[in-house]
C-alpha cells in the first residue's frame, strides 16, 4: 500500500509515491528491565514513535554517535553511566538537540537526572498512566525535533538566480525546514557558493524564494543546499508543509496530538521538565 504525498501536478510539481508511513518519529531505549521496556515501548507506540532498543550502555554510545533519534530515554538502574550518557547525548553531532527521558528510582536519581539536563522524568514504579501523561505532556518537542529532520522527498522544478551566472533551472529531490537536495544543478553551484532559489511548493499557489548556500556536491550533480534567509512573511510555510506531511497516514487519534502539539510549539508555550506525579494505580517495574 502505498500513499501519495503531492496531490497537485504540474509543469512544476510531480506527485512522489512512497510507503505509508507508519511512524512519525523514532526514540532509542536504552534500558535492560523487560517490564519497563515493554511500558515504554508500548506507550510509545499509541503516539506512532518507533523504538529500538538498546541494553547496554557502551553499545548506546555507538548508536547515538552514528544514528539520529528524536527522542532518547535513559534508565538510570543501568548505573553511573547513565548519567555520562546523557551529557554526551548533548554533544552527540546528530542528537544533540532531541529531548531526553531519565527513567529514576528515588531521589538521588532525580537530582543526577536534573544535573544531566534531561527533557523528562518518568520514576519507578511506571504506570501506563504515568508513562501517558509525559508523553503526551513532551509530544511537542518530539514532534519539533522530528520535523527538523524530516526530508520530504518531493520532485519540483526550482529556479536559481546568481550575479555571476545565467538564471539556471534544477530539480528537488527532497525538502527539509532547514534546505533541500537538488539534482542536475548547474557546474557552478559547489560548495560555499551562495544563491538564490525559487520554487513551489506542493499544494501551494504561490511560489517560495530564499538565500541558500551550497554545503555539498556529488559527482552526479547533486547538491545540498541550505536556507540561509527567508522572507518574514513566509517563514513558517515550510514548516506548516512538513507538518502536513508528518501528519498523512497517522491514525485520527495520534494524528490531533500531532496537531496540537505543533500549535503549542508554534504558539511558543514553554514545556519544562516533566515530572509526573504517582499514580494511585500503579504497575511495579
Amino acid at each position: 500500500m502505498t500513499t501519495t504525498l503531492i496531490t497537485r501536478r504540474s509543469s512544476d510539481v510531480e506527485a512522489v509515491p512512497l510507503p505509508t508511513m507508519l511512524s512519525v518519529a523514532s526514540s532509542l531505549l536504552v534500558s535492560n528491565d523487560a517490564v519497563a521496556v515493554e511500558q515504554i515501548t508500548n506507550a510509545m507506540q499509541a503516539l506512532a514513535i518507533t523504538t529500538e532498543v538498546c541494553g547496554d550502555i557502551a553499545a548506546a554510545r555507538q548508536i547515538l554517535h552514528t544514528r539520529k533519534f528524536d527522542v532518547v530515554a535513559v534508565d538510570f538502574d543501568l548505573g553511573g553511566d547513565s548519567v555520562s550518557l546523557l551529557g554526551e547525548l548533548r554533544i552527540s553531532p546528530s542528537n544533540r538537540t532531541a529531548p531526553s527521558l531519565a527513567i529514576t528510582r528515588g531521589k538521588r536519581d532525580l537530582a543526577l537526572a536534573y544535573c544531566a539536563g534531561t527533557t523528562f522524568l518518568l520514576e519507578r514504579p511506571l504506570s501506563a498512566e504515568s508513562l501517558n501523561r509525559t508523553l503526551t505532556a513532551g509530544y511537542g518537542l518530539v514532534v519539533r525535533e522530528r520535523r527538523r529532520y524530516f526530508r520530504c522527498p518531493v520532485r519540483t522544478r526550482i529556479s536559481l538566480r546568481r550575479a555571476d551566472m545565467r538564471r539556471a533551472h534544477a530539480y528537488s529531490v527532497n525538502v527539509s525546514e532547514g534546505g533541500m537536495e537538488i539534482m542536475s544543478a548547474p557546474a557552478k553551484l559547489v560548495r560555499g557558493v551562495k544563491v538564490q532559489v525559487e520554487f513551489a511548493l506542493p499544494d501551494r499557489t504561490d511560489r517560495f524564494s530564499a538565500a541558500c548556500e551550497t554545503v555539498w556536491r556529488n559527482r552526479r550533480g547533486h547538491a545540498g543546499l541550505r536556507f540561509l534567509l527567508l522572507p518574514l512573511e513566509r517563514r513558517c510555510d515550510p514548516q506548516e508543509w512538513l507538518s502536513t506531511k508528518l501528519e498523512e497516514g497517522l491514525p485520527e487519534a495520534v494524528a490531533e496530538r500531532f496537531r496540537n502539539a505543533n500549535d503549542r510549539y508554534r504558539s511558543g508555550l514553554p514545556t519544562p521538565i516533566i515530572r509526573p506525579q504517582p499514580s494511585s494505580n500503579r504497575t511495579s517495574s
